[in-house]
């Protein structure tokens, strides 16, 4: 090769490191992964000097690769609405599955009579393929899928040069198509805690106002989700004769769903308190109507409802798989009658049966969900009764459901909250 020639050869070199170059400073700018893939297919085939190219990406999960993009100076956008979605190859089907399975570059100088050849995209579109180079697109030892170009135009077919440009470029696309997807998974995060943020607002505005009552009766309430939102859930619903209505119910599982649910079950048992009086019956109702809609997705909810008197202090309570009323006398824990209930949406015909205590002045009743008693911290160990009488024998109270809060947040430590809290007190002063 004379002087001339050589010159010649490094200069078109030089002109493709120039083009690899821009591509890298074209693509880094690019997050969309739609966007992407034709801007890659445009600049392979540039630098290629190729007719057309084609991106297929690999989806682990159906263990195929599929057209993702396609370039054809020919065909144009017809040959991508071709080829979009209706030409499938298994791993070692075809060239680019055999690319894809074996993570190995490849250059068919005559396609057509290569027996690992597929020819349905050419049937498709009408193409020709007389030559291509295929890589895997690689992430470590990750498929990502393979990037090809077809027929060179100014060569018989592809040589090693073309190879190495392209080996370059192959490992670059895998770099701006993994960049690509982590944006577009953040931006997806993103707006999940947008909306999650925009949910606990919303949540928030079902937490009633405590209410004013007779008889130097009190009340005092919170509830605090374990992440943005949550499925505990309490009420304050005033009745006939000065009487409130008064639960805690705890919906399985945490997050929106358990969220969605404890808004549906709050407004159908403020639905239920205007035509039920006895909380037995009213609790009934309420299973009822939600039954359809919790048990059809596997949820259900522990529920603690109650009616008090304020002027006599005066609880009945029935249970719907939830723990009892803890009723505090002095610094003690009072036993209260045994009551036993199904969880609400295990079964639609239901029989709650009532109890009743009576509180008197310097009484409190907590009605709790398992937040405050399973409360772990950095060693695993629960709350429990026991720190909870470990508590009321070293405060002043009552109220206290302030510093029931405060002591199990100091249980809890730097451990993160491992389910929804919510503590409801009623006392007399």
């Amino acid at each position: 090769m004379g002087d001339r020639d050589n010159i010649a050869a490094d200069s078109k070199v030089a002109d493709r490191l120039k083009k690899l170059i821009r591509a890298n400073q074209s693509v880094a700018h690019i997050e969309s992964l739609e966007e992407l893939l034709p801007v890659l297919l445009d600049l392979v085939r540039d630098i290629t000097d190729a007719e057309a190219s084609s991106i297929l990406l690999y989806d682990p999960e159906r263990e195929v690769l599929s057209f993702a993009a396609v370039k054809d100076e020919v065909l144009g956008e017809k040959a991508e609405e071709l080829l979009h979605g209706s030409v499938e190859l298994r791993l070692g089907e075809g060239i680019a599955g055999w690319v894809a399975q074996s993570k190995k570059a490849i250059n068919i100088k005559d396609a057509q009579n290569d027996p690992r050849f597929s020819k349905e995209a050419d049937r498709k579109t009408g193409f020709v393929t007389r030559n291509l180079l295929c890589f895997p697109l690689l992430y470590g030892q990750e498929v990502l899928g393979v990037i090809n170009v077809l027929n060179s135009k100014v060569k018989p077919y592809f040589d090693s040069e073309d190879q190495d440009i392209l080996e370059s470029f192959a490992d670059l696309a895998a770099v701006a198509i993994i960049r690509s997807r982590l944006l577009e998974s953040r931006l997806q995060q993103q707006k999940l805690e947008i909306q999650l943020e925009a949910a606990s607002k919303i949540q928030a505005m079902f937490w009633p106002k405590l209410p004013e009552m007779q008889g130097g009766s009190r009340a005092w309430a919170v509830s605090r989700p374990a992440a943005m939102v949550g499925g505990d859930l309490y009420d304050f619903i005033p009745a006939p004769g000065g009487q409130w209505l008064v639960y805690v119910a705890d919906v399985s599982d945490k997050g929106l769903p358990a969220a969605l649910i404890m808004a549906a079950l709050s407004a159908r048992i403020r639905s239920e308190a205007l035509v039920h009086r006895e909380v037995g019956e009213l609790l009934e109702a309420v299973n009822r109507a939600m039954y359809d809609i919790m048990s059809e997705e596997g949820f259900f909810a522990t529920i603690l409802f109650g009616k008090y008197e304020p002027i006599t202090g005066r609880l009945q309570y029935v249970v719907g798989g939830h723990f009892p009323p803890v009723w505090i006398k002095g610094k003690e824990i009072q036993q209260v009658p045994p009551l036993k209930g199904i969880s609400l949406g295990l079964t639609p015909n239901v029989e709650y049966e009532a109890r009743e205590i009576l509180l008197s002045p310097g009484d409190s009743v907590l009605f709790l969900t398992d937040g405050v008693t399973e409360a772990e911290n950095e060693r695993n160990d629960l709350f429990g009764y026991g720190a909870l009488r470990d508590y009321l024998a070293k405060s002043e109270g009552p109220p206290w459901g302030k510093g029931l809060l405060d002591a199990v947040d100091a249980w809890r430590g730097a451990a993160e909250a491992n389910d929804d809290l919510t503590i409801v007190e009623i006392w007399r002063s």
